[in-house]
């Protein structure tokens, strides 16, 4: 379990700085890189073997899913604007 746990924080706080600043200084759209974030954290949520009985998601992760991608895409927009504004102080 503690490979899941550790893929989890990577989507949730290292990814979207990480692609979100790579989208921003190469010019590329801020939302590729919070979709693939979204998409990444998504699977390591739902990966895991969950234990005998339950269901993989359910209807109460839904909005625990919704607000931690709310809160990645914010993420990887703000890493975004700050590569963006760095390459453009080294043009």
């Amino acid at each position: 379990m503690a490979v899941a746990e550790a893929v989890m924080v990577v989507a949730i706080l290292v990814a979207p700085v990480v692609l979100g600043f790579a989208a921003g200084a190469t010019g590329r759209p801020w939302w590729w890189a919070a979709a693939a974030c979204v998409v990444l954290f998504v699977g390591a949520a739902i990966l895991p073997e969950p234990e005998a009985g339950e269901p993989r998601v359910a209807v109460g992760d839904l909005g625990f899913l919704a607000v931690v991608s709310a809160f990645i895409v914010g993420l990887a927009w703000v890493a975004s604007r700050a590569g963006r504004r760095l390459a453009a102080r080294r043009v």
